[in-house]
């Protein structure tokens, strides 16, 4: 096998061990890394709430010392009604008492706007948050998790990532964008072997044989064409299948599968 090929399949076989970690924390990190968005989202939602709860009670306070105001400034005006002299004066001083009265109506309705949607803030503050506890215990229990996958694995993270990085270091740039793009494509595996299945055969002597059968890629299982599979044994180029475009190697030690005749039964 030419170096080039022999490098990609180290590489492959790195790989697949770093798919296995990642398999072994699963979906972990993308499930912290989701609690961590909804717990930020829940917090900002809390403190623009709570933000809210603080302007209504300021606002409300602010229209109740205003309907104070008004109700004296109403009081001083119904005093004045009886010390005016002229039409003139009795129609002004009744029209600003309409106005005052309308503020008063408007700033008493107003406060019971405020007050509904206060009634209504504190509901969503509490539900939101009882959810936020939730999510922090439950990103606690998740982290711990993590945490412990992450002891087991971080080790052999990195002396396989070190072993990778040197082999990267043997191949060319193209070679590497080549694997890269299939790797991306055909979920971490873009090296495979070929597998060619013997048959077992019995003579009217009782003798076994076995017969080799067809090769196929051991990526999409598809067959390989016969002039390739000289090409492959001899390892001396790169061969990639015709349907999946991963790059083929023959293996002395997985390429050959024999299947005796009681497993044919199954």
């Amino acid at each position: 096998m030419f170096k080039d090929l022999e490098y990609l399949v180290k590489l492959q076989k790195i790989d697949k061990q770093l798919l296995e970690i990642d398999e072994l924390k699963g979906d972990l990190p993308q499930i912290v890394n989701s609690l961590e968005k909804n717990i930020q989202s829940l917090e900002d939602e809390l403190h623009n709430e709570r933000n809210r709860e603080k302007e209504i009670i300021s606002e409300i306070k602010r229209l109740e010392e205003k309907i104070e105001d008004d109700k004296e400034h109403l009081k001083r005006y119904q005093d004045q009604l009886y010390l005016v002299t002229s039409n003139k004066e009795y129609d002004a001083l009744t029209s600003e008492i309409d106005n005052v009265r309308q503020n008063i109506d408007w700033a008493e309705y107003k406060i019971l706007e405020l007050n509904e949607e206060m009634e209504k803030l504190k509901i969503a503050i509490k539900n939101n948050d009882l959810t936020l506890q939730e999510k922090l215990e439950e990103i606690k229990n998740r982290r711990e998790q993590l945490n412990k996958t992450n002891q087991k694995t971080d080790e052999a993270y990195a002396k396989l990532m070190s072993e990778r990085e040197k082999i990267l270091s043997h191949l060319s740039l193209r070679n590497i964008r080549e694997y890269e793009r299939i790797a991306k494509a055909k979920d971490g595996i873009a090296v495979v072997s070929v597998q060619q299945t013997f048959e077992e055969k019995v003579d009217k002597r009782g003798n076994i044989e076995y017969i080799a059968g067809q090769v196929s890629c051991g990526g999409c299982s598809k067959v390989v064409p016969p002039q390739k599979i000289v090409e492959i044994r001899a390892g001396n180029s790169l061969i990639r299948c015709e349907f999946c475009g991963r790059m083929l190697y023959w293996d002395e030690k997985y390429s050959e599968i024999r299947r005796s005749l009681e497993e044919e039964m199954y």
